[in-house]
């Protein structure tokens, strides 16, 4: 019996002695996210995979992740927090050709990208005296989208020319409305003539609708507030500009408008040059929106007056539409918004202040970002 009992703890330390030196060896770690675009307040699973690929059993095994520490994590997990991080520890006994699963919950109430850092192995023998480390550069990240605002609820027109039509009307226009008759240049598609008025005047009239026919959109979000930016940086007044970006969008993507997207913000996790998407339609197009406006950041790329001159420069883009959402609209920008405006390009100015509305173009469509709260938002 006593050489039964000996054989067997010379047999465990022979075990104990190779996984020491090979504990790292043929061991896999992988991190999986339920979702990688997430709604505020909605919880998602993070999901760690290790497996053990060898016929030598890994005796004690220690996984500490980096992750963002402003997630709420519903999973009663084992948590060391600093300023900015989270580093969760989690330690393993693991059998030849092993592969063991966790899964814990999390979820965020604010916006914005949300970096998962680097992953420690830590590997030894069974009482973790001697140890092997080994660092895995495993970046990932997942995006908080902005809460949604209603766009009726949100916004109140400035003036008195909308009436009693609602702000989406004005927003969205209507293809079936029409406002008069016109004379017929030769360039009007030929469904658009209205043959009674015609024959009764004696000449070609075309139906005059109250927007270009042709409609495409560009968003142009703007995330300065002041000049120099950095003397005034108002968050509240800029995330309130992102959720607006995101009602309008996803308006126009249920009319089948096609629309684009520009920002003169620095988007985290692209280049200086991604802040632009060109007009499209379709659910992957508004995702890739969605995840922009989960990836902007206050920080200013290059003054909004540039933003806006960029399109003037690129000769073979046709707009019909600018939709301009900015926290204020200083005295700089006037001019080029103005400019923005002609007979063939309408353009639509947000902000939640309108100090600076009346030396608008009287024809700019404006609007002013209700004080309520309560009101604005789609849960």
């Amino acid at each position: 019996m006593i050489y039964i009992l000996f054989f067997v703890i010379l047999i465990g330390l022979i075990i104990n002695e190779l996984s020491k030196y090979y504990v790292l060896e043929d061991l896999s770690f992988h991190r999986y996210f339920s979702k990688k675009l997430i709604e505020p307040g909605e919880e998602f699973f993070i999901e760690i995979v290790i497996e053990n690929k060898k016929i030598i059993p890994v005796t004690f095994l220690q996984v500490v992740e980096e992750l963002p520490g402003a997630l709420d994590y519903k999973f009663k997990v084992d948590k060391i927090r600093t300023k900015n991080f989270l580093y969760h520890t989690m330690t393993f006994f693991i059998l030849p050709f092993q592969r063991i699963r966790r899964k814990y919950l999390a979820t965020c109430y604010k916006r914005g990208r949300y970096i998962f850092g680097n992953v420690e192995l830590l590997g030894g023998d069974f009482f973790g005296l001697k140890v092997k480390t080994k660092s895995l550069n495993y970046m990932q990240d997942i995006i908080v989208l902005p809460k949604k605002m209603d766009i009726e609820e949100g916004l109140i027109p400035y003036g008195d020319y909308h009436g009693d039509i609602s702000v989406k009307r004005w927003i969205i226009e209507d293809p079936t409305m029409i406002i008069g008759v016109k004379e017929y240049t030769g360039r009007e598609p030929a469904k658009t003539i209205h043959w009674p008025l015609s024959l009764k005047h004696g000449e070609l009239l075309v139906k005059n609708f109250d927007f270009t026919f042709e409609n495409n959109v560009m968003i142009l979000l703007n995330v300065e507030c002041s000049k120099p930016y950095w003397l005034n940086m108002d968050e509240e007044g800029i995330e309130k500009c992102i959720s607006i970006a995101r009602g309008v969008a996803e308006a126009f993507n249920e009319k089948k408008i096609p629309f684009g997207f520009s920002t003169n913000s620095l988007i985290y996790g692209f280049s200086r040059d991604e802040n632009t998407i060109y007009p499209g339609i379709g659910e992957a197009h508004l995702y890739l929106l969605l995840e922009y406006l989960g990836r902007v950041s206050y920080n200013v790329n290059l003054p909004f007056e540039e933003t806006i001159k960029r399109f003037f420069r690129t000769g073979n883009l046709l707009i019909s539409t600018f939709v301009i959402i900015t926290p204020y609209v200083l005295k700089e920008y006037i001019p080029i918004i103005n400019t923005l405006d002609t007979e063939f390009t309408k353009v639509i100015v947000i902000s939640i202040n309108s100090d600076n509305f009346p030396y608008l173009s009287e024809r700019i469509l404006k609007y002013e970002v209700k004080k309520d709260k309560n009101v604005a938002y789609i849960s």
